[in-house]
């Protein structure tokens, strides 16, 4: 490809434009083949490219380079992405290279950077996006100053709404991770930048059967790790969108190592909770973000909606423990367990507790035994009398409306009950080693540890 440099004149019609270096056109009268490249070295910038005109390189990565530019025509900034040597020279990656364009053009949302034009000169393609002034999310990332958990859960949970509108619109994106999000400086917002790998999942999920694996491994959900294309849908960004809420908060991605390290630990390892990097995390932050990595899709969050309630749930529950003086990580654990879960539902008329019932009030906490399963569920003391479903065999249950009183205000540090009242059972859970308190009704059976979420085997006495 040949091409002529030329240098602009003072009275050009680029008038924002106050680089005192010269402007390069690329002069592209050459035949093309399928596809050339656009080469351009960061000191020859500016360079003229149709109606943009090329001021900075901003980012690069596996596809391609982002330059920072200014549409002449419309008289706005912009980001324009070029395909790098090599990424565009089939007509199966062209056509990619275009569903991404179409796909990412039909979105609209405040959280989600727009595509405003997809191009070609001369055999040269190129895709037109909205500029972000900002950061990116990964320099928020430090495991010696992790970012508070309600604030990693509010950018978490604007992401859960722009993907939602993404998912509804039957687009996922497939390579989310905290360098895709850009941290808006001026609305202070988290915008995803990349759709670069996005497809339809209803209508080309099954056009690739190549098993190539597509995406940033650190990130891949264990569908992707495989190769199996036709697994991957709206729960592969969940898990994507898992891994960077458990990242925020922990300090550290769930998985370091080579590529094949990191490969084969998706695959087969579980996670660390991130309590282990930050001992002084609330349970509940950690068990949502674990919830969201399962290794199966059926165990992860049903939806990005799904994911995104689990945390308005946690951010209600720290606000309203805030306002009575409640610890946020006890207000929270029984939330994190309503949320995995499903929220508690309408209303059901008050129904007495009894001596039978085996609940117990525990400062801001309901406990008590399903009357379906025998397992152990704790709920708000606020839902008091209502129903909800069961977090382990999901029957909808009435909840006990445990009076106030003595045993009401007792605390998990208070003194054993009288002979003649049931023995709570309490043992570390063997994952993440927190403190499990059950009713003695599930003694020898299986339950749900409310900070991992995982199944134990439940103890017949108290582990001392």
């Amino acid at each position: 490809m040949a091409d002529t440099e030329k240098e602009k004149t003072p009275d050009s019609h680029h008038g924002p434009n106050t680089d005192p270096q010269p402007t390069v056109t690329l002069d592209l009268n050459t035949t093309s083949t399928l596809v050339t490249v656009i080469e351009i070295p960061e000191d020859a910038l500016p360079v003229a490219l149709g109606r943009f005109e090329l001021r900075q390189v901003v980012g690069q990565g596996g596809f391609g380079t982002v330059y920072r530019a200014y549409d002449t025509q419309l008289d706005r900034e912009v980001a324009v992405k070029i395909p790098r040597r090599g990424a565009l020279e089939t007509a199966d990656q062209v056509q990619r290279f275009l569903r991404e364009a179409r796909s990412g053009g039909k979105l609209s949302h405040p959280n989600i950077c727009p595509i405003h034009d997809v191009g070609e000169l001369q055999g040269n393609h190129y895709i037109v996006m909205g500029f972000i002034e900002g950061s990116p999310l990964s320099k928020l990332v430090s495991q010696e100053n992790p970012l508070d958990p309600r604030l990693a859960a509010r950018i978490v949970l604007k992401l859960t709404a722009a993907l939602t509108e993404a998912h509804d619109r039957g687009i996922i994106h497939r390579d989310l991770k905290p360098s895709n999000i850009m941290m808006d400086e001026k609305r202070r917002e988290p915008v995803i930048l990349d759709f670069g790998l996005a497809r339809s999942y209803i209508r080309e999920v099954y056009e690739t059967q190549s098993g190539h694996v597509l995406g940033t491994p650190g990130y891949m959900s264990p569908e992707q790790a495989r190769g199996a294309t036709s697994e991957v849908g709206p729960k592969s960004d969940v898990y994507s969108l898992g891994v960077i809420l458990y990242e925020l908060i922990a300090g550290r991605p769930p998985f370091c190592g080579s590529t094949p390290e990191v490969f084969a630990q998706i695959l087969t390892a579980e996670p660390e909770p991130p309590t282990r990097y930050q001992p002084r995390l609330d349970s509940a932050i950690s068990a949502i973000s674990l919830k969201a990595m399962a290794k199966k899709p059926t165990q992860r969050f049903a939806s990005m909606r799904a994911f995104g309630e689990a945390l308005r749930i946690y951010l209600r529950a720290g606000l309203a423990s805030s306002q009575s003086g409640v610890g946020l990580a006890a207000a929270a654990s029984a939330a994190a367990a309503s949320a995995a879960a499903g929220a508690v539902r309408k209303q059901a008329p008050d129904a007495a507790a009894t001596p039978e019932s085996g609940a117990e009030m525990l400062a801001d906490k309901i406990e008590f035994a399903c009357p379906e399963c025998g397992l152990p569920v704790r709920t708000p003391n606020t839902t008091a009398g209502k129903k909800g479903k069961c977090p382990s065999c999901g029957a909808i249950v009435p909840i006990p409306n445990v009076p106030a009183g003595p045993r009401s205000q007792r605390s998990a540090n208070a003194t054993p009950p009288s002979s003649g009242e049931p023995q709570r059972i309490e043992f570390s859970c063997p994952y993440c080693h927190n403190l499990v308190r059950t009713p003695p009704g599930a003694a020898g059976k299986k339950g749900r540890c409310p900070s991992c979420s995982r199944v134990v085997n439940i103890p017949n006495v108290s582990s001392s």
